[in-house]
């Protein structure tokens, strides 16, 4: 039974030695097709196409041998490693981050971050992630299927925004591309993406920031945005105290 697992960032480049150390003596790898297609993963482990990643635990706690898990990215930041290191698996986690999909879309789009707000949408939750694009002036969305560019663009309607699409970051496919947000449903993205929301008001002060997420001298006073802000009625799962806290 596996007590143990390492969990492997990706993020286009070369594996440093502990990732391929880790890799060499793995006789269980879990991941993404592209993941396990790397020429380290050993011929003679045992591979998991990672879906469900509480199924994949479960059957890396059952493993007698060494397991890996390969992610995008930090594994750590909105990944895998939350769910890995749940009590009912008894696994102890060992990361081996690599650059977060966050600030790679940064990195490509020559941006600072700190004063960033960070969401993630999925299909039913995307109207939150829609609320903080309103509510804020730079804002990285980590996008899922039948949450990306192009619904966010919709549910924006009426509120301008700039787009930086950044989609599959560290591949041969990458691609980075600038839109406004009402042409974002013209095209079709591919997945994973992340999109960068820009717009909506002055940005940081020019001596920088202090405090990650937010410019403490920007934004409307008092502590809550005006109920117009938010788009209209109340979204499936939304609550009026879901909205101030928003």
């Amino acid at each position: 039974m596996a007590d143990r697992v390492t969990v492997i960032g990706w993020d286009g480049s070369p594996l440093t030695d502990a990732a391929r150390g880790a890799l060499g003596a793995a006789t269980l790898v879990a991941g993404a097709a592209h993941h396990l297609a790397l020429p380290e993963v050993p011929p003679t482990a045992e591979r998991i196409r990672l879906g469900s990643v509480g199924l994949a635990a479960r059957r890396i706690a059952g493993h007698r041998g060494t397991a890996v898990v390969l992610a995008d990215g930090d594994p750590a930041f909105f990944g895998v490693v939350r769910t890995l290191r749940a009590p009912e698996f008894g696994l102890e986690v060992e990361v081996v981050p690599a650059v977060s999909s966050v600030a790679a879309a940064f990195a490509r789009a020559g941006m600072p971050w700190d004063d960033a707000q960070v969401v993630v949408a999925h299909k039913r939750t995307l109207r939150r992630a829609v609320n903080v694009c309103r509510a804020h002036t730079k804002v990285a969305v980590l996008t899922a299927p039948g949450a990306g560019p192009a619904e966010l663009g919709l549910l924006l309607d009426g509120v301008h925004r700039t787009f930086v699409i950044c989609e599959e970051l560290g591949t041969d496919r990458e691609q980075v591309t600038v839109v406004t947000s009402d042409k974002a449903a013209d095209h079709t993205w591919r997945d994973p993406n992340v999109v960068i929301v820009i717009g909506g008001g002055s940005g940081a002060a020019e001596d920088g920031g202090w405090i990650a997420g937010r410019d403490p001298a920007a934004g409307p006073r008092g502590w809550t945005q005006p109920a117009e802000t938010y788009g209209g009625a109340l979204g499936e799962g939304e609550t009026d105290l879901l909205r101030a806290a928003q």
